[in-house]
């Protein structure tokens, strides 16, 4: 059974103090303390969120009880289970879940103003003369962020997080993307996405390319 399947949520509706306080009371222990530990009400809307939008997408494949156990590099997994796969990100006021049968990195990112300098440092030679050479400041941005959800997603779907640096892969743009690297046997299929208003989206899966369409989900509904 394929179970891939892609949701994003703007979680400014849990800025209503009764919705935050339902959302809370119904988030995982774990959760629940990770939120605690956040200083700003917006990374707490967003630590809600990203639980609320797992809920509601296992929840569509059948999946009501559910608990997470963690790779040696701190990715999550459902316990027990091998034939599914999620990844959660974050970035201003949207959340975003990608769930799949197969190992699954997601990100999503505000397109904003940026130093390319940070380009320059932490990415290949080869993306960041790509970067560089864009005519305008809006192009440069926007292929920045691009390539900064690309390289994040990879980051995920191997699961070494940030133990790998960044320039350490090559992400390369030709009729497909693909990556260029040496840390992990299996092969990635990548997948951009454009339906998050003034953010970037990128999925990354081991194996056969990511098959779902995004949809947006109102945070509400995933309370009931």
């Amino acid at each position: 059974m394929e179970r891939d399947v892609l949701l994003a949520a703007d979680v400014r509706a849990l800025e209503d103090d009764a919705l935050f306080a339902a959302a809370y009371a119904s988030a995982s222990v774990e959760r629940k303390l990770k939120t605690d530990r956040y200083r700003f009400r917006g990374d707490k809307y967003s630590s809600l969120g990203a639980e609320l939008l797992l809920r509601h997408a296992l929840a569509g494949l059948g999946i009501r009880e559910f608990a997470i156990s963690y790779g040696e590099a701190g990715k999550p997994y459902l316990a027990g289970r091998d034939d599914v796969f999620f990844s959660l990100s974050h970035s201003g006021c949207y959340v975003l879940c990608a769930v799949s049968d197969r190992e699954i990195g997601a990100d999503i990112e505000t397109v904003r103003s940026v130093d390319l300098k940070i380009a320059r440092r932490f990415f290949c030679a080869g993306e960041y003369e790509h970067i560089a050479a864009q005519e305008t400041e809006d192009a440069r941005r926007e292929l920045f962020f691009r390539d900064w959800t690309l390289k994040e997603s990879f980051l995920k779907a191997t699961g070494l997080g940030l133990r790998l640096p960044l320039n350490q892969f090559e992400i390369i743009r030709n009729d497909e993307i693909s990556v260029v690297q040496s840390v992990d046997e299996r092969s990635f299929s990548f997948r951009e996405y454009d339906g998050v208003p003034g953010c970037k989206c990128a999925v990354c899966t081991a194996g056969a390319p990511f098959a779902a369409e995004l949809q947006t989900v109102d945070i509400r509904v995933c309370l009931k």
